[in-house]
């Protein structure tokens, strides 16, 4: 157990300390990398017509043209504003219907729950703590999210309508 921990935490050091140094000079990709699809969707609300054109339609189109995909139900992106769980629970099941009745294929797509992959929260705890104030402030996401907060608070304290963890 203890040796699974290590790897994970030296995995993610790792990861950390790639995005610090940025790109290697003249690295060009390969000829055979393989492209990933990643998107995510919130199970909250009620899937609309606006749902299926602006993301599903295209999810289905892109499991036939890529070799990767990976959709998430972003559940821990739900909970940045009150929620009952019982309907949040149900909400995500709904969600996993929908995709799989629109035409999402699970033998050539991952579909997973965001908040089943304790990797997400692990990072999110890396990245917050690395990531400073002054940072964040010329960040246009996080402009926006502070003008609507009420009372002048900012997004870190949780006073503030809406996301205010997707930076």
């Amino acid at each position: 157990m203890a040796m699974r921990s290590m790897r994970k935490a030296r995995g993610c050091w790792s990861f950390i300390r790639a995005l610090h140094k940025g790109p290697a000079a003249g690295q060009t990709p390969q000829k055979d990398a393989v492209k990933r699809v990643f998107s995510g969707i919130q199970p909250t609300g009620i899937p609309h017509l606006g749902n299926y054109l602006g993301a599903i339609e295209t999810w289905v189109r892109l499991q036939e043209e890529h070799g990767s995909v990976l959709y998430s139900i972003v559940d821990l992106h739900s909970i940045t504003v009150p929620q009952d769980p019982a309907v949040l629970r149900q909400s995500i099941l709904d969600m996993t219907a929908i995709l799989l009745a629109c035409g999402i294929n699970p033998e050539k797509t991952i579909l997973f729950q965001q908040s089943q992959v304790s990797e997400h929260t692990q990072l999110s705890w890396i990245l917050t703590c690395m990531v400073r104030l002054p940072r964040l402030q010329h960040l246009h996401q996080w402009k926006v999210h502070t003008r609507s907060c009420r009372g002048g608070s900012s997004p870190a304290h949780g006073a503030c309508s809406g996301s205010s963890t997707r930076v």
